[in-house]
């Protein structure tokens, strides 16, 4: 671990270094220092850059978060609590989250929402559960295309290696969630969450579904440099903290002893990576808590956010906000700020999304005139199947790609082949569908004698 980056002991039952500090609170320049929540290693060079000595502006930086500090009733390994400040921009993100659950971006129960069509939901809930499942492996290591897990998804087909079968775990384990979110936390849970999330890509199957034992040596290492950064709790520990994570959890946090869910969410995501419980899969099993967290608290806005892909584009900042967390006093500010811009990250994609998403649909509406009874599934498969000429479909992907029944699916494709908009084929004996010759160009007559006549065709 980088010792440069551990901040100075600052005790303040040492009267000088606390005049040294109330000193440095009164200068110009330690409103620059104090304009964002900093780590050691940062402030230390905005402190100098202004002409303050590091070591006291420090020090009167954690004097003037003590105020805003609040306890967390979980404890690190050498016995203190871990605790969050609460400051402006910290609660401007917050605002923004909240702010698109109850009426920005997605709106959910808005009537003229961006999500208000139900058809659009499930395509979104799907999408965002398959990319969540595809970049939260990824971020483990697993060696795969987009491309390929996508179609791996959509067309059901099994895995055919253990980085596929990464992404197959996680997409299951992303559903299982759904399905959890009216449970308490409990030690089961979690052992239940990673044994799907590690079935058939663990060396030793046997360490699927179960917490580490003593003899299991686990390390955390820089996935910049694979340098070893931390080194968990002792196994004999994990019953008993994890029980305490789990109170944690399940225990109401309204009132006095306010803590917003989304924060509450992101302490999970962060305390289960702390503790290690599992040889493996414990970042997986993290972001998968994170999400039941949100979700369980009302956060409908979480199905419709691929946390993970933000967090693998800019990788090198997920292990440091863990560093910057146990370095100073098991202060979780850091780790919650950093997940904080993530989500904000994620809310401006999902905004982008949509609105590319209500091009596509208005798009769709020229369909009608090759037939009035398309519904909005029917017309956006055929968009991208005049996007997409040598794609064919089945009823599974089309069933795994709206979350529809198989035999709604089937109608789907179905009408389109009677309405001579798609042929069949078959593979082996799945059928499969594939746009008929021809429609792009009658559609495009279509569109060309409407605007000559300024009317649609019946």
């Amino acid at each position: 671990m980088r010792t440069d980056q551990t901040p100075p002991a600052v005790n303040f039952a040492d009267p000088a270094l606390v005049a040294d500090a109330v000193h440095v609170m009164t200068h110009s320049g330690f409103g620059r220092v104090m304009a964002k929540y900093r780590p050691w290693r940062k402030v230390r060079h905005v402190a100098e850059e202004n002409g303050l000595d590091a070591t006291a502006t420090w020090a009167a930086v954690k004097l003037a978060r003590l105020s805003h500090r609040h306890r967390v009733p979980l404890r690190a390994m050498e016995g203190g609590e871990f605790s969050f400040c609460t400051f402006p921009s910290l609660i401007e993100q917050l605002h923004r989250i909240d702010h698109a659950v109850g009426g920005g971006v997605a709106a959910l129960d808005a009537p003229h929402g961006a999500l208000a069509d139900p058809a659009l939901r499930n395509r979104f809930a799907i999408r965002t559960l398959m990319d969540e499942a595809i970049e939260s492996s990824l971020i483990e290591g697993a060696a795969t295309t987009r491309a390929d897990a996508i179609e791996m998804l959509r067309s059901g087909r099994p895995p055919r290696s253990r980085s596929e079968a990464m992404v197959v775990n996680n997409y299951a384990a992303m559903q299982r969630i759904k399905a959890l979110l009216r449970k308490e936390l409990s030690p089961t849970m979690l052992c239940d969450l990673q044994g799907v999330l590690t079935t058939d890509t663990l060396e030793n199957p046997e360490q699927a579904g179960r917490f580490r034992r003593p003899d299991e040596t686990v390390r955390v290492v820089d996935v910049r440099s694979n340098e070893p950064i931390f080194t968990p709790p002792p196994a004999e520990s994990i019953p008993a903290r994890i029980k305490a994570l789990c109170d944690f959890a399940n225990r109401s946090h309204d009132g006095e002893r306010f803590i917003h869910p989304v924060v509450k969410a992101s302490i999970l995501h962060f305390m289960i990576g702390y503790e290690h419980p599992f040889v493996d899969g414990n970042g997986r099993t993290a972001r998968a808590v994170f999400y039941w967290a949100a979700l369980r608290a009302g956060y409908r806005v979480f199905e419709y956010l691929a946390i993970s892909a933000l967090i693998h584009k800019a990788i090198a900042k997920y292990p440091q906000a863990y560093i910057d967390t146990e370095q100073d006093e098991g202060d979780l500010t850091y780790f919650i700020q950093y997940k904080l811009s993530v989500i904000g990250r994620a809310v401006e994609r999902l905004h982008e999304c949509l609105m590319r998403e209500a091009e596509e649909v208005d798009r769709s509406v020229r369909l009608v005139g090759l037939d009035r009874n398309l519904n909005l599934r029917q017309r956006l498969l055929l968009e991208h199947a005049l996007r997409h000429p040598k794609t064919d479909y089945t009823v599974t992907s089309h069933s795994n790609s709206n979350r529809i029944t198989r035999t709604t699916a089937r109608a789907d494709l179905d009408h389109l082949v009677k309405r001579k908009l798609m042929n069949t084929y078959k593979v082996g004996k799945e059928v499969h569908y594939k746009i008929a010759p021809g429609v792009a160009e009658k559609l495009a007559r279509l569109e060309a004698r409407a605007a000559e006549t300024g009317v649609e065709d019946e």
